[in-house]
């Protein structure tokens, strides 16, 4: 694995190393999961808080976003001064470490980070905690409002699980922003998405591994209005 790191190639899994993506600092081992192009990494933030902020179709301000396969933490802590509350979920426990290091390491206390899989978070009965005009508040994912509710999901290759997207769909937020590093299982995933009632508003690719077969792709959909 070669890890560029602000400028420096770091070739040790083990060491940790920083990235800046835009003004946000991201320290994470090197040998962790982390979008690896530079030079692409602060468009495709900007295209996935953009997506994830626009007004609702029935005029809302979006203000909670839970993160799933959330890794360091890029796009809860990229997004985080957009929402009132921001969780991120990670199977990776060392992952979650340093995504709550990362938000403090940033100054961001309205995000929270929960470790398990991605398919525990929206039944999940333990409260996340953030930081709120000075106030610690517990909060439980559950009484998100839906309809200002964005869940952001950056799965493996695999996609998602069936079970995690029945589960997103009975959670019925209002808008789902999809990054996927494999548009076949993102395809997959978007007929689940539709059968439930989500509309495909944008389809977005991006070339980060130029001269090969691979791209990441950003999809966003939303809850169709009753």
């Amino acid at each position: 694995l070669l890890r560029d790191s602000d400028g420096v190639v770091e070739t040790n899994h083990n060491v940790y190393v920083n990235t800046t993506v835009k003004d946000l600092v991201f320290r994470f081992q090197a040998g962790n999961f982390f979008q690896n192009n530079p030079f692409m990494l602060p468009k495709m933030v900007d295209l996935v808080v953009d997506a994830a902020t626009k007004t609702s179709p029935s005029g809302k301000t979006m203000t909670h976003l839970i993160d799933c396969y959330c890794g360091s933490g890029l796009f809860a802590i990229g997004s985080s001064r957009s929402f009132d509350v921001c969780v991120g979920i990670e199977v990776n426990k060392m992952a979650v470490e340093e995504a709550r290091e990362n938000a403090a390491l940033n100054g961001i206390q309205n995000c929270d980070f929960v470790s398990a899989s991605a398919e525990a978070i929206f039944l999940s009965k333990d409260p996340v905690r953030i930081t709120k005009e000075g106030d610690d508040k517990d909060l439980l994912v559950g009484d998100f409002p839906r309809e200002s509710t964005v869940v952001v999901v950056d799965p493996p290759r695999k996609g998602c699980s069936e079970e995690f997207l029945q589960q997103l769909n009975e959670y019925g937020p209002g808008r789902v922003v999809y990054m996927s590093c494999d548009p076949a299982t993102q395809a997959r995933d978007t007929k689940f998405l539709v059968s439930f009632g989500y509309e495909i508003v944008s389809v977005q690719p991006f070339d980060l591994f130029p001269q090969t077969r691979h791209i990441e792709c950003l999809a966003v959909f939303e809850r169709a209005l009753d």
